[in-house]
């Protein structure tokens, strides 16, 4: 539409009428913060000592800390749409998988490949409808298809410290935490939201958040045994 074809007034109506249809633009701003882990799981090796297979021992190999399965993420932002279905691929070798965390919309498809010498036997326990318990032998690879909302953790029958982690979300407001639990999630929309951290094969925490506050967030996480925030 061109304006500048009417007289003043009409143009001055025209103009207000548009401004009212459209709204004031949504403004956007970075929530950021940190996690605090509890002190057992601030250390960068999170498992010690070796695994007895048939030829030999192999050393446990989880190096990296807690923070390597910790992820932040913004549920109920207004406006937001689920992140595109995508295919990730994480290897599972010497006892230990790359990555350990895993954040991806509704649709994805998680490709497992074994670059180990031990076969594996991988499911999700908490859900096995979602991942049955599989025998996956060495140099193969499997594909698993993650529909549903919601955290998953893929474990191991036979090497219970093998773990992967599948966060599907609905939003693309996500992060994960570095190596002093800080996390940036910029271009949220302001208003409310609900903030809750997964760390360790599990939510550990939650709370409801004011995505337009300036101020970091502290958020603390419980050790084990402390009450769980529900689902």
């Amino acid at each position: 539409m061109v304006l500048r074809l009417f007289p003043p007034a009409v143009r001055l109506a025209l103009a207000t009428t548009l401004l009212l249809a459209v709204g004031p633009a949504a403004r956007a701003a970075t929530v950021k913060g940190t996690v605090k882990l509890p002190e057992a799981e601030r250390s960068t090796r999170l498992y010690q000592g070796y695994w007895r297979i048939e030829n030999g021992n192999v050393p446990v190999q989880t190096t990296g800390g807690a923070k390597l399965e910790t992820a932040v993420v913004l549920e109920n932002v207004n406006g937001a749409h689920p992140p595109p279905a995508r295919t990730v691929t994480v290897e599972i070798g010497g006892l230990d998988a790359r990555p350990r965390l895993v954040v991806v919309g509704p649709g994805s498809v998680i490709e497992i490949k074994n670059t180990g010498k031990v076969k594996l036997n991988l499911s999700t326990p908490a859900t096995p409808s979602v991942m049955p318990p599989e025998l996956l032998p060495a140099g193969a690879m499997r594909r698993q298809k993650f529909d549903s909302l919601g955290g998953f953790a893929i474990r191991d029958a036979d090497y219970p410290h093998i773990m992967v982690s599948v966060l599907v979300v609905d939003s693309p407001y996500y992060a994960t935490v570095d190596e002093r639990g800080a996390f940036s999630i910029p271009g949220v929309p302001d208003g409310k939201a609900n903030l809750k951290v997964w760390t360790r094969g599990k939510w550990a925490a939650q709370q409801e958040v004011d995505t337009g506050a300036k101020a970091d967030l502290t958020v603390k996480v419980g050790a084990p045994g402390e009450k769980e925030p529900t689902e």
